[in-house]
Parts: C-alpha cells; structure tokens; sequence
C-alpha cells in the first residue's frame, strides 16, 4: 500500500512536469486559489490578472493587504510593510532595509522612493511549489512571518525614532534566542 501510494506520488510529479511552462503556472496558480479557499482566509481572487489579495494581522490589530502572484515563472509574495513615510527618514529607512538585506535568505526589502513606501518581496521559482504543493503553504507562511519583523523593525525606526543598528541588533539577539530554545 505504501508503495503504491509513493508510485502515484511519482507519477503526479512527473506529469506536472510534463506541462508546458504555461499549463504549470495555471495549475500552481488553481493550487493557490485552492489553499485560500480551504484556509478560509480573508482574500479576493483576480482571475484575469492571476493575484490574490489576503488580508493577515501584521500586527495587533493592524492588518495588511499581501499579495500572492504568478508570473514569470515564479511564485511571488508582496507587502507593503510602510505606506507613504516621512520622507526626512529616507536615509535611515535605507540603511534599516540594507541591513535587512544583508541577513535575508528569503526575499528583499524594497524602498519605493517615488511613491514613499516599503515593501517586502518573496518570489520562488515555480519548479518547487510544482513539486511540493505544500510549499505553497510554507511560503506564505515564511513570507507573513518575516513580515513581521519588518514591520515592527520599521514602525520601530519611524514611531520611536530607533537607531537602525540597535533596530537590527535585537532582531539577531530575539532570533539567536528563539533559534536555541531560550527566553
């Protein structure tokens, strides 16, 4: 029964395969649209431009739109962290998504000079999620939870005035805790 099963497996991999690059991204596009629909996340589904837009809690009581997309061969995850900021911080606001830049593994902080804002982007090459539909699932979740540490860090350094340094210095401190099981 077990071998059946990893035959079947098997076989639904290498017919994904098979597809051409547009037959692919219409069925990891189906396979988001699915997920949403069996999370029974808040969102809205735009078939004719292949996104959906999902509402998360990024914060207490502070929602944020994240865009979920296919196109160009990758799976893309989008939020705009920080909305029209003040633009006497642009320096700082750079130096805070450099640093960010520097310790990601997964995606890049994107400041938007023209229409004042930041974003945080993930984009994945289709071949993964065509092969392991769960990791659709693991993106999005990997895409939200980092997003929130980027909107603390910035809210932090527009809010509080925090220093970007001392911003990303407790970010590695709580990760370097979380990561060896202290408190």
């Amino acid at each position: 029964m077990k071998s059946l099963i990893k035959l079947k497996f098997y076989l639904k991999r290498i017919y994904r395969l098979s597809l051409s690059p547009e037959k692919q991204e219409k069925l990891i596009w189906n396979d988001l649209k699915k997920l949403h629909i069996e999370a029974e996340w808040k969102h809205g589904i735009y078939e004719k431009d292949k996104y959906i837009e999902t509402v998360f809690e990024i914060h207490e009581g502070q929602g944020e739109i994240f865009y979920f997309m296919i196109y160009d061969s990758f799976f893309h995850c989008r939020v705009k962290i920080l909305e029209d900021y003040p633009v006497e911080l642009t320096t700082e606001l750079f130096i805070l998504a450099t640093h960010f830049n520097n310790l990601l593994n997964f995606g890049v902080v994107m400041v938007n000079v023209n229409s004042n804002y930041i974003e945080y982007h993930q984009k994945r090459d289709l071949l993964i999620p065509l092969l392991y539909t769960g990791e659709i699932h693991d993106q999005i979740i990997r895409h939200f939870n980092i997003s929130k540490d980027i909107y603390s860090a910035f809210q932090r350094l527009v809010k509080e005035q925090e220093a970007p340094a001392i911003i990303i210095a407790d970010i590695i401190r709580k990760n370097e805790k979380e990561g060896d099981g202290s408190e």
